[in-house]
C-alpha cells in the first residue's frame, strides 16, 4: 500500500513540474521583450495622421507624396480644397499639416494679412510657368483699344501681372505707391487695357471673355487648352517658389523631414514631370 502511495506521489510531482514548465513557456512567449516593446512604441509614434491640402490641378502629385508617406508608416490622407488660400488657412488654424501649392511671396503676404507665421520648407520645389493666353488673338498687337485682360486679383499676382504688361509694351508703371504694385500704380495706358481681377483658380476661366488672361499653365492646362499656345511668357516665375507649407512648429517634425526626402527623390521628381508636362517646372536638386 505504502509502494502505490509513493508512486502516486511521484507521478503529481512530475504533473506539477510539467505545468509549472509549460506555464513558464506561455509567459515567455506573451511577455514582449524590451526590444520589441520600444519597436512597437516606435510604431506607434509613426502612425502619426498627416493632413496635406491641395487643389484640383496639383492633387495628383499630392497624392503620390502622400502614398510615400503611407509606405513610410504615416496614416496620411489628402484634403482636397476649390479656393486659391484654403490650404493656407488650414494650415494655419491646425486643420491640415501642410499643402504644396501657393508661391513664397503669396505666402508672406498671407503671413502678414493673417498674422501667421507659415513656412515654406527649403529646398523649395518648383515654380509655376505662368503666361498670357487668348482665345481671341493670336498677338499681343491683336489686343484691341479698351480690350480687357483677367488677371489674379490677389497682390502679389497683380503685380507679376501689371510687370509682365509692362514687359511687352502694353503698359507703363508709375512709382510703387503701396507694398505691391496695383492698378492705381499705371503710368500710361495708350490703348485703355482694363484688368479684370479674378480669383486665381477661375481666371482661366474668362479666357473666352476677356480679350486675353495672365495665369498658371496649369490652369489652363486643366481648361483644356494647350499651355504652350501662350503669346506671351512670364519669365520672372523662376524667382516665386513653390514647396512645401508648414505651421512653424511642423519644420523640425519627422514627418516633414520625410516628406522632404520623398520630394527630392528621382522616382518623385520624375513623377512630377509626368504630371505637369512643363506647367510646373523643378528646381535644380541640391
Amino acid at each position: 500500500m505504502k509502494s502505490v502511495n509513493f508512486k502516486v506521489l511521484c507521478l503529481l510531482l512530475v504533473l506539477v513540474m510539467c505545468l509549472s514548465a509549460v506555464g513558464c513557456a506561455k509567459q515567455e512567449e506573451t511577455v514582449p521583450s524590451e526590444n520589441t516593446a520600444q519597436a512597437s512604441s516606435e510604431a506607434t509614434e509613426k502612425k502619426e495622421t498627416i493632413k496635406l491640402g491641395a487643389l484640383s490641378t496639383i492633387e495628383p502629385f499630392t497624392s503620390l507624396v502622400k502614398d510615400a508617406l503611407v509606405e513610410k508608416g504615416y496614416d496620411a490622407e489628402v484634403v482636397l480644397f476649390d479656393a486659391n488660400n484654403m490650404p493656407a488657412t488650414a494650415t494655419k488654424d491646425g486643420d491640415i499639416n501642410g499643402f504644396i501649392h501657393n508661391h513664397l511671396p503669396w505666402i508672406q503676404t498671407f503671413n502678414k494679412e493673417n498674422n501667421s507665421n507659415l513656412q515654406m520648407v527649403e529646398p523649395y520645389l518648383c515654380y509655376y510657368r505662368t503666361a498670357l493666353y487668348s482665345s481671341k488673338h493670336k498677338s499681343i498687337e491683336e489686343i484691341p483699344n479698351n480690350g480687357t485682360i483677367a488677371v489674379p486679383g490677389d497682390p502679389s499676382n497683380i503685380e507679376k501681372s501689371l510687370e509682365m504688361l509692362q514687359e511687352v509694351g502694353l503698359l507703363t508703371l508709375g512709382e510703387k505707391t503701396e507694398n505691391f504694385y496695383t492698378i492705381l500704380d499705371i503710368k500710361d495706358n495708350p490703348k485703355n487695357i482694363k484688368l479684370l481681377e479674378t480669383e486665381i483658380s477661375t481666371t482661366a476661366r474668362s479666357i473666352n471673355d476677356a480679350d486675353a488672361v495672365i495665369c498658371p499653365s496649369t490652369r489652363i492646362k486643366a481648361a483644356g487648352i494647350d499651355p504652350n499656345s501662350f503669346l506671351a511668357e512670364d519669365m520672372s516665375t523662376v524667382n516665386f517658389p513653390v514647396g512645401l507649407t508648414v505651421r512653424p512648429d511642423s519644420v523640425e517634425e519627422e514627418w516633414v523631414k520625410d516628406a522632404m526626402e520623398i520630394l527630392k527623390s528621382d522616382e518623385m521628381r520624375a513623377k512630377f514631370n509626368e504630371i505637369f508636362e512643363g506647367t510646373l517646372v523643378l528646381y535644380e536638386k541640391k
